[in-house]
């Protein structure tokens, strides 16, 4: 009897000398990663990156935080299997270190046990992995041939090689999870059904905004509306596309403003692109108009709008521009000056250098530009003109008082 308590006193002095020997080795760990002055874990900069968001220093922080938990970790391990081993010696104790003991042994030989009947699903799930990996490397450079057009399928476009890909990768690993998910332990039990579908729930009830952007998505790269790059105009934004995916599109403004557009908008909107058939050898047409009186002939009018639209830049000078005669309203008459042009993208640009040009050349013509809501009472008034375009033998008439 005083044997076992002997034994009991000398394994007390194990664990002070076991926690001993524990500190001094993990401060002397601590030591060496206080003075580490260099990447020696992540040399690999793609790895560095990885954990960047864990510390912005160093990797010695997340070296002592690992040596910290190996410790903890050690030292918990050694007092659940050591402690009732130490409670044996003594007969007061023994029959609880027994029970204790067979409790810290259940889910170890649980554990061991289940992970002996999961190596053949192991296997399994293995195989899936590297044929679902292989697969879609396959795919990958299959896609990858129809994107630079090395290889053509007819009716395939080459911009929908990479989001095909995308959408088909999606859907062959979810095929290869629902796969191997019979296979992962405990996924018949229970508790984890109800976590799936826990899950489930969360995911239906929080994405319903986010499914029908992605399904936009699908259907509008499949469209071809627009491509990266692009002068569009959806709803009342005007911009270039600068980035398109399964949610969003962002739209450059031209006054540098930065838009992302929801998908699900785009689909139930107009889209004009102004650059799909700007690079055809007629480009796109810009117009506008201007509201001239009547009491001026329509083919000087015609022919200064002509005139101003030709000696505008980045307005083609074949086709010619042309005129239309949009609408004889009450006080005026609506002309619209017709022009094309193959830079879609400084469309204000030219809308601005344009109405310059045709105002020069009316003004140039002694033409008159009624603006809607103009009246231009005659009576006592002289032209509405700069002073130095109007005619040399010009009379100021002269008010005329009726009966």
């Amino acid at each position: 009897m005083v044997l076992k308590y002997i034994y009991f006193g000398i394994s007390l002095l194990g664990i002070l000398i076991f926690f001993f020997v524990v500190k001094k080795l993990f401060n002397w760990l601590q030591i060496k990663a206080d003075k580490l002055d260099r990447n020696i874990l992540f040399k690999n900069k793609e790895v560095a990156k990885l954990f960047r968001f864990i510390t912005p220093r160093r990797e010695k922080h997340i070296l002592k935080f690992s040596i910290r938990t190996l410790r903890i970790a050690i030292s918990i391990f050694f007092l659940v299997f050591y402690l009732p081993f130490v409670f044996r010696f003594i007969p007061e104790t023994q029959e609880i270190a027994d029970t204790v003991f067979s409790y810290i042994l259940k889910p170890v030989h649980f554990v061991v046990n289940g992970f002996l009947a999961f190596i053949p699903g192991l296997f399994f799930i293995v195989v899936i992995i590297f044929a679902t990996k292989y697969l879609l490397k396959f795919l990958k450079y299959l896609t990858g041939e129809l994107e630079r057009e090395a290889v053509r399928l007819d009716g395939f476009h080459a911009d929908w090689a990479k989001p095909t890909f995308n959408l088909v990768r999606v859907v062959i690993i979810a095929f290869a999870a629902i796969i191997c998910f019979p296979y992962i332990p405990g996924s018949d039990s229970d508790a984890f059904k109800g976590v799936s579908i826990f899950f489930g729930v969360l995911f239906s009830l929080g994405s319903t905004s986010a499914i029908s952007n992605i399904v936009a998505g699908i259907v509008i790269t499949y469209m071809r509306p627009f491509k990266i790059g692009d002068r569009v105009e959806i709803g009342d934004t005007i911009g270039d596309v600068t980035e398109r995916s399964l949610l969003v599109t962002r739209v450059k403004t031209i006054k540098n403003l930065d838009i992302t557009i929801p998908n699900s908008s785009i689909l139930g909107n107009h889209i004009i692109n102004f650059s799909k058939n700007a690079a055809e050898e007629v480009g796109i047409v810009l117009h506008t108009s201007v509201t001239i009186g009547y009491d001026v002939p329509s083919g000087n009018v015609i022919k200064a709008l002509v005139k101003g639209a030709k000696n505008t830049q980045m307005i083609l000078e074949t086709p010619e521009p042309f005129v239309l005669v949009k609408s004889l309203d009450d006080f005026y008459i609506n002309y619209e000056i017709n022009c094309h042009t193959k830079h879609p993208e400084k469309a204000a640009l030219i809308y601005s250098y344009l109405h310059e040009s045709i105002k020069n050349e009316l003004h140039n013509a002694g033409i008159e530009i009624l603006s809607p809501h103009y009246n231009a009472v005659r009576d006592g008034n002289v032209l509405t003109v700069p002073p130095e375009n109007i005619p040399k033998d010009y009379q100021k008439p002269g008010f005329k008082i009726g009966d």
